[in-house]
């Protein structure tokens, strides 16, 4: 097996983002961010495959770090986490409504990491 799908976890609620990472981290190596600047710094000095974000964060939200991410990497993907309905996700992969799914959170990172790696 190849190196790991690289995974940029950017999380505002401290409990969220432990609890997701650690479920990440059993097939991904992961990284966190706890709003959107620091997640496009993380971003920029990581280079991930996959950027999986909240779209509520302090400074900048998910679908703008999701525009950011996409015009400094268009193969990178991207996935927005959402509690509200009406999210214009137009820059964004994948949409997984909160609660989060972890199995199609992990599916999808898979198969997002694998499309930005050709």
């Amino acid at each position: 097996m190849g190196e790991r799908i690289k995974v940029l976890l950017v999380e505002d609620d401290g409990d969220s983002r432990e609890l997701l990472a650690e479920l990440l981290e059993m097939d991904f190596d992961v990284v966190t961010a706890s709003d959107g600047l620091s997640g496009l710094k993380a971003f920029e000095n990581d280079h991930p495959d996959v950027v999986v974000t909240d779209e509520s964060l302090p400074g900048m939200c998910g679908t703008e770090l999701a525009q950011e991410v996409k015009h400094r990497q268009p193969k990178a993907g991207v996935i927005l986490v959402s509690g509200y309905t009406n999210v214009d996700a137009g820059c964004c992969d994948v949409v997984l409504r909160k609660p989060i799914d972890v199995e199609r959170l992990s599916a999808a990172v898979g198969s997002l990491g694998e499309a930005a790696r050709h």
